[in-house]
């Protein structure tokens, strides 16, 4: 069953009753005081913490500070330390006449720090006063501008200080600026450099130039710098005067009165042709054109020659200042010369000027005159004569052609610093071998048609023992039979041809000249293009200075096409041999067992001696027996092989083939009836 209630109940109000004040009040005090202790509690707890863990510093200001303060969490001041945290802190400090101080310090852990704090002066001021003299200021080497001056924030310290004015002795010091914003005053007066001059002219009113600078009229007291000047007085319608002074600074000087002297007179001479020389009164005063000066009043007599020319006299006298103008012609003095020219067409050019064709009688001024003649094809000829006006002259010109011309400038006979000599032979078409059917020909003996196309040099005799000797002093090629090879004037024998190319080499070195030979391998061969060193004769030139020595038909022997060779023809194997040589020509008598000394017999029509007999010789070309059909230039031998040519019968040789021209024997070592000359290239003539 459900309780039921009455809506029409009736509410009745409660009575309020407001909290008790007191209470309220009482919460309120214990809250503020609990605060206030325990806020002050934590004040004292930190400041406890910051004097326990803090460390202490100490600030010494150089010089000292008039104001300071440290910034910083939790700076205490205590007297004149400061406790801070450790980490940075920032220092200011003032005091008057220095720059404000400001920095920021690293505190360490340490209990106890100091610090020295300086403090930087503000710049100061100089001023600069030279007594009135406008002067130029240097400081520290810098120019700073002209006194007087106020030098405006020059820093604290030492400074150097130049002064200079013209005509004034410099000042040099050194400054102690003090700073602090202060002003310091420098009082100096310069030194002067220069003389007090006393100078006087008469006539007065005379200019008066020193150093080439007017410096006004005299009479006047000048004063000029010290050391030497150059004074010059001068006065239109008088000659100037000159004078050297060596002053002193500070001295007083007086110089007796300049009397000057009327202008000279000019004279003005131009002759025609110019360079003419003057004379005055017998005195050389030029070569014209010339301007002469002269003493007024006085008469002179000019006399103008030149060479080739007829002397010119002239006298005058001149008035002061006065400019004469002289022009004279001078007539030539003519000298006859007769030129006979070969060829007859060639041109003539007389000081540069072509004559005409037929002109060969020349009336010519008496002077230096240069004749050219020319002609296309041929060398030029420059020749300076002198004609001559009391007799004629004849001159025979002969004009050589380009090819004459080049080997003209050739020398015919050259000699080396060993006392051995070399001939000129001029080229030419020469035939290598003999025929097949020739009789005493042998195999090797092949034909071959060799141009030479430059003039060359070859020895005129064997080298000697002594002339090797300067090489190797230690070489012996012994005794054959009973004849000694040793002799100083003998051909030397015993030599291999490597050791001949070696000597050329050495004497090449002697001479400063490029070396004709270079090493390949074990062995030498010619340095291509060829060079001026000394070498051996290449086959071929040794059968043209031989075989081609004279300008008729060659023969089969040196000395003709039979046997016997004429009496003491040549050092060969004569009866004098029997014993050493194999074979020797009957009813033949040279006089000489051994080799004979070099150039003892006649030489042939080019001036050789002994390319046949005395002893065989090497020839630079490697052996070769191949056949050409075509005409070789300058052929030198094959390029490779061990053997050598060798040429020329010796003191040894006595058979029939062996003295022929055309034998060719071969080898690599040396032989006791063996030698060597040497050969050369010439130079090409340009």
């Amino acid at each position: 069953m459900t309780e039921q209630h009455d809506h029409n109940e009736t509410l009745e109000a409660t009575r309020f009753e407001a909290p008790s004040l007191a209470r309220q009040q009482n919460k309120s005090v214990i809250s503020r005081s609990t605060i206030i202790v325990s806020a002050t509690l934590v004040i004292m707890m930190v400041m406890a913490w910051h004097l326990f863990t803090a460390r202490a510093i100490s600030l010494v200001f150089i010089p000292s500070a008039t104001t300071q303060s440290v910034s910083g969490w939790l700076t205490l001041q205590l007297g004149e330390r400061y406790l801070v945290r450790p980490g940075s802190i920032t220092v200011e400090a003032t005091r008057e006449g220095y720059y404000p101080f400001n920095q920021t310090l690293q505190i360490t852990e340490l209990p106890e720090q100091a610090f020295e704090l300086p403090l930087k002066k503000l710049p100061g001021n100089l001023d600069v006063d030279t007594a009135g003299v406008e002067a130029l200021v240097f400081l520290d080497g810098a120019p700073r501008g002209t006194s007087p001056l106020s030098l405006t924030g020059v820093s604290a310290g030492t400074h150097q200080l130049r002064i200079e004015a013209e005509r004034y002795l410099p000042y040099e010091a050194s400054i102690d600026i003090e700073g602090l914003g202060k002003t310091q005053t420098l009082v100096h007066e310069l030194e002067p450099r220069w003389a007090e001059v006393d100078l006087s002219s008469n006539p007065d009113q005379a200019q008066l130039i020193v150093d080439g600078e007017a410096r006004g009229l005299l009479p006047q007291t000048a004063e000029l710098l010290e050391g030497t000047r150059r004074l010059m007085i001068s006065k239109s319608g008088y000659q100037s005067q000159s004078l050297r002074l060596n002053l002193a600074r500070g001295e007083s000087v007086t110089v007796p009165t300049f009397e000057l002297k009327p202008a000279n007179g000019l004279v003005q001479l131009q002759s025609k042709p110019p360079g003419a020389v003057v004379r005055a009164n017998g005195e050389y005063i030029g070569e014209t054109p010339l301007d002469h000066a002269l003493s007024p009043g006085t008469s002179y007599s000019f006399e103008v020659s030149k060479s080739g020319y007829e002397t010119h006299t002239e006298t005058l006298s001149l008035e002061p200042t006065e400019v004469r103008k002289l022009s004279l012609t001078l007539d030539p003095r003519l000298g006859r010369v007769t030129l006979a020219v070969t060829p007859a067409d060639a041109e003539l050019r007389i000081n540069g000027i072509l004559q005409p064709q037929r002109k060969r009688v020349l009336d010519l001024p008496s002077r230096p005159q240069t004749l050219l003649i020319s002609k296309s094809g041929y060398a030029s000829l420059s020749k300076v004569i002198t004609p001559q006006p009391d007799f004629e002259q004849s001159l025979s010109i002969t004009l050589l052609t380009e090819a004459e011309f080049a080997l003209a400038q050739i020398p015919e006979i050259i000699e080396t610093s060993i006392d051995y000599r070399l001939q000129r032979i001029l080229p030419s078409d020469v035939e290598l071998g003999a025929p097949r059917r020739d009789r005493g020909g042998r195999g090797n003996e092949v034909q071959r048609t060799v141009r030479l196309s430059s003039p060359y040099y070859l020895g005129i005799t064997e080298v000697t023992n002594a002339q090797y000797a300067a090489f190797n002093a230690n070489h012996n090629p012994g005794v054959l039979g009973r004849t000694r090879l040793t002799s100083a004037n003998r051909p030397v024998v015993g030599i291999s041809w490597k050791e001949a190319v070696a000597f050329c080499n050495w004497l090449s070195d002697r001479e400063r000249i490029p070396r004709a030979y270079e090493i390949s391998g074990d062995s030498f061969r010619l340095i291509t293009p060829r060079t001026q060193g000394y070498r051996l004769p290449t086959e071929a030139e040794w059968v043209r200075a031989g075989r081609y020595a004279d300008a008729g038909a060659p023969s089969r022997f040196p000395w003709g096409d039979a046997l016997p060779p004429p009496k003491s023809f040549a050092n060969l194997a004569d009866d004098t041999a029997t014993g050493l040589a194999p074979n020797i020509i009957a009813e033949y008598s040279d006089g000489f067992r051994g080799p004979a000394p070099v150039g003892h017999f006649r030489a042939n029509a080019l001036g050789i001696f002994d390319l046949s007999g005395n002893v065989s010789e090497w020839t630079h070309d490697r052996f070769s027996t191949a056949r050409s059909t075509s005409v070789a230039v300058d052929w030198a031998g094959p390029e490779t092989g061990e053997v050598f040519v060798i040429r020329g019968s010796s003191f040894l040789t006595g058979t029939f083939s062996a003295l022929r021209w055309a034998y060719r024997d071969s080898g690599r070592e040396g032989r006791q009836d063996l030698g060597f000359r040497l050969a050369k290239d010439a130079p090409n003539g340009e």
